[in-house]
């Protein structure tokens, strides 16, 4: 007899106009080296182009959270060129590792959307085998919560954010888990009704300044490293933030603070990357 499927979090990781850099900037291609663990999460990339930063930045980003899983104990964690997919056992667990996975990718000058859903998650095979003139490379896994993280992440959203099946509503307890609501939107293909706030709740003990700077200079930065027609996702995270930010009882930043870029970096002296437009 077949043994049931069995039921977990899964979290679908998607770093945003990934498919647009490698057209743009494809022929930067030869010039990125392997992105192996043990490289410190916040240390310089060593690519020049904006493609080569976010990508081995990205990485970076998803290692740490794969050491994050290893404490937990327990779950998967499948890496495939600019996404992934972490199964999680618990809910908490799951949420803890998406804040922190998104805070870091953020902070980092990397935007990524996520979808976290409840569901089955079946491992068959995992095989890679290479020789000097053929690679194979197979990745067997399906379930429900595999087809439902990813649908929450491509309902239509736009922005940085972690959204959330409509399935875990009942299992939210939205302030002790510092869930926000989502505004509606007409583009919506499921009715994703919470996000997480991943704003650090701790303030920064060098002051509210240096708080907002690291939290919104990476949001300039990669505002001004964006074509024009897809920085709506950038004008919905700012949104987005200042509803995580009141959820923390901090007041909204100011739009035309964020705008004043110039003047924002010489008060502050610090820039979490320089945007290759300067």
């Amino acid at each position: 007899m077949a043994q049931p499927f069995e039921t977990t979090f899964l979290l679908f990781v998607d770093m945003l106009g990934f498919a647009a850099l490698v057209e743009k900037e494809g022929d930067e291609l030869n010039e990125l080296s392997p992105v192996f663990t043990g490289v410190e999460l916040y240390s310089p990339s060593p690519a020049e182009s904006l493609l080569g930063y976010r990508f081995i930045n990205f990485h970076h980003c998803l290692n740490e959270a794969r050491q994050r899983l290893q404490k937990i104990g327990a779950g998967t964690a499948i890496v495939f060129s600019d996404s992934a997919f972490f199964r999680i056992e618990s809910l908490d667990d799951a949420i803890q590792l998406a804040r922190a996975l998104m805070f870091d990718l953020a902070t980092n000058g990397v935007p990524a959307r996520m979808g976290l859903a409840r569901g089955s998650y079946r491992m068959l095979r995992f095989v890679t085998d290479s020789s000097a003139q053929v690679s194979f490379h197979m990745s067997q896994f399906l379930g429900t919560g595999v087809v439902r993280a990813y649908q929450t992440e491509s309902c239509g959203i736009p922005g940085l954010r972690i959204l959330l099946h409509p399935d875990l509503e009942p299992l939210l307890d939205k302030d002790a888990m510092r869930i926000i609501p989502v505004s509606r939107s007409e583009k919506m293909r499921l009715n994703v009704l919470s996000e997480v706030n991943y704003l650090d709740a701790a303030p920064c003990n060098l002051g509210s300044d240096f708080d907002d700077c690291i939290q919104f200079d990476s949001l300039r930065c990669m505002i001004g490293e964006t074509e024009e027609q897809f920085q709506y996702h950038y004008h919905e995270t700012f949104n987005a933030w200042n509803q995580m930010r009141a959820q923390l009882g901090r007041a909204p930043y100011p739009w035309e603070k964020f705008l004043d870029r110039d003047e924002y970096d010489h008060v502050h002296g610090i820039r979490v990357r320089p945007s290759t437009n300067d």
